[in-house]
């Protein structure tokens, strides 16, 4: 993970050793170890997901559903007219944007 010889653990631990003491070097090795340990499990956990997610975009793919990043179709077409019923100009075919009747 770290690119890290045995050369270069030994000198780590000589220089562990040196610093902490042989008191304390344990306890510093068994904290160190947890803290790897959750590192290792939480990267095989976000792995795993990662795994899932594309095996799902995989079946979605050769079942006919939409693939890509949207979840989601499009928005679908809303209706524009007003919600009291009044009338616009755009929805009269004679061009009366009162909406009245014309008085001849």
């Amino acid at each position: 993970m770290f690119n890290v010889g045995g050369g270069e653990v030994l000198v780590i631990a000589l220089l562990a050793l040196i610093v902490l003491g042989p008191d304390k070097l344990p306890e510093a090795a068994r904290k160190v170890g947890a803290v790897m340990g959750e590192l290792r499990r939480m990267s095989q956990g976000f792995k795993q997901e990662l795994r899932e997610v594309i095996d799902f975009q995989g079946e979605e793919s050769t079942t006919g559903a939409p693939s890509g990043p949207y979840l989601v179709g499009p928005p679908a077409a809303t209706d524009t007219a007003p919600a009291d019923g009044a009338r616009t100009g755009h929805d009269r075919a004679d061009g009366d944007a009162a909406g009245g009747s014309s008085a001849a």
